[in-house]
């Protein structure tokens, strides 16, 4: 593998709080990402505007065999660092079925949740959302930005499917995904110590789907505009905040924990 110590990355999270988390679960899920690689980074302030597909997060990465360069997609960077010899394939050892499973825990989260988030967050709680995503927007211009996002997010949320559901048939199939990640990790959980991490697919190292789970549980537990989902995780799911909160103490104890 490349040294690590020779890669500069810089990841940008759209927010100048370096000791802080930040709302993305996709933020959260490449830092996890790059310190399972014992990959060092610094965070940039830079945000979706300024990325090359217009989201976060997005890393600037300098080594001393290439140009600099900027990765971008949360599914794409882990690829394009362990083809650099920059990060080991955490899916490498897993069977064949394992990685299905791992696919499918990924995909649930990202591409049926995170839609659950947008519609709870930039529907149900708007102004919270608009006034921490647009912090460096002034005033009156955020309002005007705020409802371009509003109607937007109106729009592909219809198309996509999740704005076509009520609140509470929404609130059913939430709880359903986060009863069935509270179940796996409770059965990982009796298969490790006391106090070591355990991971979502039982095994003995973290998979791909460990940097999703973590973030999109981090993201959940600290996004003021998702009230409903901190609620039903908090009061519902101990497994989960038992997982989450062994993975902070070993690799995020220099980040102020969810309270």
């Amino acid at each position: 593998m490349t040294n690590s110590r020779q890669a500069q990355l810089i990841v940008h999270r759209g927010a100048d709080n370096p000791s802080q988390y930040v709302w993305s679960p996709f933020v959260t899920k490449i830092e996890f990402r790059l310190r399972l690689a014992g990959l060092s980074y610094t965070c940039g302030v830079q945000g979706p505007a300024s990325g090359p597909k217009g989201k976060i997060p997005w890393i600037e990465l300098s080594t001393a065999e290439h140009e600099p360069e900027v990765l971008s997609d949360s599914y794409l960077i882990p690829k394009a660092l362990i083809k650099k010899g920059l990060a080991h394939d955490l899916n490498e050892p897993l069977s064949a079925k394992e990685k299905g499973h791992d696919i499918a825990i990924r995909a649930l989260l990202e591409d049926k949740l995170f839609f659950y988030n947008v519609r709870e967050r930039w529907i149900g709680n708007f102004i919270t959302m608009r006034d921490y995503t647009m912090a460096k927007i002034p005033m009156p211009q955020r309002v005007a930005a705020g409802e371009q996002a509003y109607r937007a997010n109106i729009q592909k949320l219809h198309d996509q499917g999740t704005g076509r559901f009520t609140d509470d048939e929404i609130h059913v199939s939430r709880k359903e995904i986060w009863e069935g990640i509270n179940a796996m990790l409770k059965d990982s959980q009796k298969m490790a110590n006391s106090d070591k991490c355990f991971w979502v697919l039982g095994s003995d190292n973290p998979t791909e789907a460990d940097t999703t789970v973590y973030g999109f549980i981090v993201s959940t537990l600290i996004a003021e505009s998702g009230p409903l989902s901190k609620q039903l995780v908090q009061t519902e799911c101990p497994a989960v905040i038992e997982y989450a909160t062994r993975i902070h103490l070993r690799y995020f104890a220099d980040y102020e924990m969810w309270s």
